[in-house]
């Protein structure tokens, strides 16, 4: 697969997870159950019948009766098998152009155009010819039964853009939950995607079931743990904005507060690349100005590197005159909690502090004297829990995205 069609495919996904979780908004009756990839991409189950939805993206091509010949087909066997099911079908897509090649659905439209084909097959000869099939004489359809097909058949292929419809979904969630537009996208919608994605690879279609009232109370949690999806789901750039934007801008008057910002390594030991989100960490987080009282820097704590690296990521940054200090005094003490929370000062030029380990990290926390917020970046899973302190945790796919948070 190119590319082009890996991102196509992600953006169908996409398309789809983000109308199912539209459709469990907008459902009048909290008791309405919606099925991922049930009968078609979406089953929307009610007491009286279900809306069987196929979701259709393709907002760089033109629509043809082709691109949605096989999906009308697979539903008209659906339909031929399940005559007394109380199933509607929908089409929902979205495309470039061509709108107007589409006319109103007639028995006689439905067979020329997308029952009709034709494939090439041998003869008692041995000579290939082309045959027409019919797929409505195949499955012993009447035109009284596509007709009564066509009155269970929806076709929509003006659907929304997958931004208009993002939008739409934000405003859905904001107005519900009773949140601002920036908490619906940072923690509802990343819960809401995250659920209905683990629910659509479940192996057990009884499993892949979700209520609106249950969807609702449990996108109501405040989820402050990315999801992975969510991040492709935004993009880097507009990930980095919004998470950039809630917790990571400071003013004038920032709070002389310990800050701990603990950085996951285990994927990256770019030492270049680490001693630079470093200072720009610390160059955005201290305040040494001769006003400045009282006078405060950043403690950083890199999970998952090496000791030997941290040496020589250590030497590199004290070497080219930035001044820094650890729990340890000298070589051969103890931690030492009040040679860590030394003030810094103009004299002492010390512009960041460093944590070794993550036993000294809880030790240096619990024993703080003043506010303490920890900013966590993780690559697939939290390494560091607390209750008593505001810990933001901020998922990144590589270290750049902390380089790009902190500029």
């Amino acid at each position: 697969m190119s590319t082009r069609e890996a991102i196509d495919t992600i953006t169908g996904y996409f398309y789809q997870f983000d109308k199912t979780i539209l459709e469990l908004l907008q459902q009048e009756d909290t008791d309405v159950s919606i099925c991922i990839e049930g009968i078609e991409d979406i089953d929307i189950v009610n007491a009286n019948e279900t809306n069987a939805v196929q979701c259709k993206y393709s907002a760089k091509t033109e629509y043809n009766h082709s691109v949605i010949k096989n999906p009308i087909i697979l539903m008209l066997r659906h339909f031929a098998e399940n005559r007394h099911g109380d199933i509607k079908y929908h089409l929902y897509g979205h495309y470039k152009s061509g709108h107007e090649k589409l006319p109103a659905l007639t028995c006689d439209v439905l067979k020329s155009n997308f029952l009709t084909y034709t494939k090439t097959d041998k003869d008692t000869d041995g000579n290939k010819k082309k045959i027409t099939n019919y797929v409505h004489n195949e499955l012993s359809l009447t035109d009284s039964d596509l007709e009564e097909f066509l009155s269970l058949l929806m076709l929509d292929i003006r659907a929304p853009s997958i931004e208009e419809q993002y939008e739409k979904i934000i405003q859905e969630i904001a107005s519900i939950i009773n949140v601002s537009p920036l908490e619906a996208e940072l923690y509802h919608y990343n819960s809401a995607l995250k659920i209905i994605r683990d629910l659509s690879i479940e192996q057990n279609r009884d499993d892949r079931y979700i209520t609106k009232s249950d969807f609702l109370k449990r996108i109501r949690v405040k989820d402050e743990i990315f999801d992975a999806w969510f991040i492709k789901r935004k993009g880097r750039e507009e990930y980095i904005k919004s998470v950039k934007r809630e917790y990571l801008s400071n003013g004038l008057n920032m709070e002389p507060f310990d800050r701990f910002f603990l950085i996951d390594c285990n994927f990256d030991e770019n030492l270049p690349e680490l001693e630079e989100v470093v200072l720009l960490l610390a160059n955005k987080w201290s305040k040494l100005s001769k006003r400045q009282k009282p006078k405060f820097c950043p403690s950083i704590y890199l999970n998952g590197l090496k000791p030997d690296k941290l040496i020589e990521l250590k030497n590199r940054i004290y070497s080219k005159g930035t001044v820094f200090l650890d729990p340890y005094p000298f070589k051969g003490s103890t931690l030492c909690t009040q040679h860590f929370y030394a003030e810094p000062s103009i004299e002492n030029r010390v512009k960041f502090k460093f944590v070794d380990t993550i036993e000294d990290l809880k030790i240096l926390i619990n024993e703080s004297g003043s506010t303490v917020e920890i900013y966590q970046f993780y690559k697939d899973q939290i390494y560091f829990d607390t209750n008593q302190h505001k810990n933001v945790k901020i998922r990144i796919e590589d270290i750049g995205y902390i380089r790009d948070l902190t500029r």
